[in-house]
C-alpha cells in the first residue's frame, strides 16, 4: 500500500500507486462524471459569462526561461505575394508563435512535475519522455471540465483587497471562506481561491516574484475533497517564498504527482469575488495537443 508523500523527494515513503489504481493516466479527471456535469448545468441563474483567463502578451510575467513570442504573417496580405492576383485576390494574415504552454493562462499538466523523476503514478521519466512530446500524460488524454465551480475568497477573510506576498493560506483559512460564504467545496469540483494577487497583473513587476498562496496542509485539505482541479488568482498557485526553503513547490508535486489534481494559474477572480460568486458552472476544453505537459486555458464561469 502507498504511504503519502512526506515532502522529502526520493527520501520519501513511495507514494504510489494512486488512490485511482495502478497504471492510471486520468488522476482527479476521474471526478468528472456525467452525473456531476448533470448538477453542474443547473447552477447558473442570471446566464451572465465571467472570463478568467489573463490577457496573453509577450511582456506577461513568466517563470524564467519561460516566453511568448508572436509574429505576424505578411505574405498573405502584401501585393507582391497575393496567391491570386488575377482572381479573388484574397488577403490574410497568420501568426507564427514561439512559447511553452506555461505562460499565461493556463493549466498543468500530470507530466508537468515529478518527484525524484517520477511522475504521477510512481511512472519514471524515462518511461515516458521523448523530445518531441510525452508519450503517457499528455494533454490529449485529458477530459474537458463541464463542473462546478467554487471560488473562495481568502482576501476578504483577513478583511483586505488583496493579501500580502508570500501570505500562507491554510486550511482554516478556506473552512472561515466556506462558513462565511455559506458554500462546501465538494468531490469534482474546480476549487479557485481569490487573493487578490491578480491586481498586480502588468501593473507591478511583484506579481511574477512572490505570491500568497496555498500551504501543504492547505493543498491536501482540498485533495482530501477530491477536486478535480485547483486554480488561484496567481503564477504558482503556492506560496512564494515558500512554506518552508526546502520545499521548492512542493505543493505541486502533491497535488500532481501524488493526487493527480490539476493546477489553474494566472486566472483572474476578482469578478467572481465582486459579485459574490462562489458557485458556478465552470466551463474549459483543453488543446489536445499529443504529449504536452500542459495547456493554454481561456476558461469560463457561467453564473
Amino acid at each position: 500500500m502507498a504511504h503519502a508523500y512526506d515532502g522529502c523527494g526520493g527520501r520519501s515513503p513511495q507514494w504510489w500507486p494512486s488512490r485511482y489504481g495502478e497504471g492510471d493516466t486520468l488522476g482527479a479527471g476521474n471526478e468528472l462524471t456525467p452525473e456531476r456535469t448533470l448538477e453542474a448545468l443547473k447552477i447558473p441563474r442570471d446566464g451572465r459569462v465571467v472570463e478568467l483567463a489573463q490577457v496573453l502578451q509577450p511582456d506577461v510575467p513568466a517563470f524564467p526561461p519561460r516566453m511568448f513570442y508572436q509574429h505576424i504573417l505578411g505574405h498573405g496580405a502584401l501585393d507582391a505575394t497575393l496567391i491570386s492576383v488575377d482572381g479573388t485576390q484574397v488577403s490574410y494574415f497568420e501568426e507564427q508563435v514561439s512559447q511553452t504552454y506555461h505562460i499565461g493562462c493556463h493549466v498543468d499538466g500530470l507530466g508537468h512535475v515529478g518527484i525524484d523523476g517520477h511522475f504521477y503514478n510512481g511512472v519514471h521519466y524515462k518511461d515516458f519522455f521523448t523530445p518531441t512530446g510525452l508519450t503517457r500524460y499528455g494533454m490529449e488524454q485529458v477530459r474537458p471540465w463541464v463542473a462546478r465551480g467554487v471560488c473562495l475568497d481568502i482576501a476578504a477573510v483577513e478583511g483586505v483587497a488583496m493579501l500580502p506576498e508570500g501570505f500562507q493560506i491554510t486550511p482554516e483559512h478556506l473552512e472561515a471562506a466556506e462558513k462565511a460564504q455559506g458554500v462546501q467545496v465538494r468531490a469534482g469540483d474546480v476549487a479557485l481561491v481569490h487573493t487578490g494577487w491578480s491586481n498586480l497583473w502588468l501593473r507591478d513587476d511583484a506579481y511574477g516574484k512572490g505570491e500568497p498562496g496555498c500551504t501543504w496542509e492547505a493543498g491536501h485539505w482540498l485533495t482530501e475533497r477530491r477536486v478535480s482541479m485547483v486554480g488561484a488568482d496567481n503564477w504558482a498557485f503556492e506560496c512564494i517564498p515558500f512554506q518552508k526553503p526546502e520545499w521548492p513547490f512542493v505543493v505541486h508535486q502533491h497535488l500532481l504527482a501524488e493526487t493527480g489534481t490539476y493546477i489553474l494559474e494566472n486566472i483572474r477572480t476578482q469578478e467572481l469575488a465582486d459579485g459574490g460568486h462562489s458557485e458556478f458552472l465552470f466551463l474549459f476544453a483543453p488543446n489536445k495537443v499529443v504529449g504536452a505537459t500542459g495547456s493554454m486555458a481561456a476558461p469560463l464561469a457561467v453564473v
